[in-house]
Formats: structure tokens, C-alpha cells, sequence
């Protein structure tokens, strides 16, 4: 379970990375119809840091990694909702690394002296 999250938490952030490359004109992004704009870019990059980093700050098990994933969702769930038409499965993602990253806070919440 624990590989499948992180398996879902660096997909996610990597399919982030396309808004990022249509918004910069790095490639051609067919599967984003929609223009980005550059300051969404910026999020949709910051976006795929943070859910990388969350990956990581879980598979090395520090215990904040939810603060990192709580936040990537928020920008993520930001970007989808302004690009719903080309991002709307994005929000089952979030819902499932959001309710995670719930799991996570409250065991660091019961763990915490």
C-alpha cells in the first residue's frame, strides 16, 4: 500500500509537469487543450516538486510528509478546477492522496508527545 501511494503521488506530480511545459512552450502538449498561463505554469511546477517531495518525505518516513502532500493538492486542485475541461480526473488523484495525507496527519497528530 505504501508503494502504491508513492507510485500515485510521483505520477501525479509528473503529469503535472505537462502544464508547466505547455504554459513555458518547452513541447507540444496535445493532450492539454486549453492555454496555460505562464503564472499557472509556475503552479503546476510547484505542484509537481511538492508531490514528488511528499513521495519521498513518505518513503523515508518523515513523519510531516502529509504537510508537503496537503498542499500539493490544494495547488493541484486549484489548477484542475481552472482547466477542468482538459484536468478533471485529477480531483480522484487528489481526493485519494488527500484522504492519505488525513491518515497521516492524524497519526502524527496521535504520535506526537
Amino acid at each position: 500500500m505504501k508503494i502504491a501511494l508513492v507510485v500515485l503521488m510521483i505520477l501525479h506530480g509528473a503529469v503535472h509537469s505537462m502544464g508547466f511545459i505547455k504554459a513555458f512552450r518547452i513541447a507540444e502538449v496535445s493532450q492539454l487543450v486549453n492555454p496555460i498561463q505562464r503564472k499557472n505554469g509556475i503552479l503546476w511546477l510547484l505542484a509537481t516538486v511538492l508531490f514528488i517531495l511528499s513521495a519521498i518525505f513518505f518513503i523515508t518516513e518523515k513523519e510531516w510528509w502529509w504537510a508537503f502532500s496537503v498542499i500539493a493538492v490544494l495547488i493541484s486542485q486549484y489548477l484542475i478546477v481552472n482547466d477542468w475541461n482538459d484536468a478533471r480526473f485529477g480531483s480522484v488523484v487528489n481526493i485519494i492522496i488527500f484522504l492519505a495525507s488525513v491518515i497521516g496527519f492524524v497519526v502524527w497528530c496521535l504520535t506526537k508527545n
